[in-house]
């Protein structure tokens, strides 16, 4: 064999080990994208609802039932998931997420504290379908 057929097999090697390389590349970032697209879509799904079961204000109304995301906040704050009309209500007063197949519930240190089943809530506690949560003069029963 001459130098010149080596330097081709030699070139044609390389250019399939390149192509090889960024095909790899490309099936990876098409496979992490596949599977952020998968976690999007399921945070996004409801994951329960809470029924307001009693209300001293307009909003939220008796017998509405809000949606929960995994991560749902809420407060008077309009950055809240669950936006309450109440003045006992803290701009940013308690927090639920889904972990582990269960309903956590966690007071971010509201002036007018959490109740969880009329007992104050002293650190993050897990729910129970049913569990009554209440928030200044609102209550919400939570469904699952």
């Amino acid at each position: 064999m001459t130098l010149d057929i080596v330097l081709f097999v030699f070139r044609l090697f390389s250019a399939l080990l390149l192509l090889t390389f960024l095909g790899v590349i490309a099936w990876l970032i098409y496979q992490d994208l596949r599977m952020t697209a998968q976690a999007l879509a399921r945070q996004a799904q409801v994951q329960g609802y809470l029924l307001v079961i009693a209300s001293d204000s307009e909003t939220p109304a008796v017998g509405a039932r809000l949606p929960l995301l995994p991560v749902t906040s809420l407060g008077r704050s309009p950055r809240n998931t669950i936006v309450l009309n109440n003045e006992y209500a803290s701009s940013e007063h308690a927090l639920l997420t889904w972990r582990g197949d269960r309903w956590w519930l966690e007071d971010l240190a509201s002036r007018n504290g959490t109740l969880l089943n009329e007992a104050a809530l002293a650190e993050t506690a897990v729910l129970s379908p049913g569990d009554i949560i209440s928030i200044g003069g609102i209550q919400f029963k939570l469904e699952v």
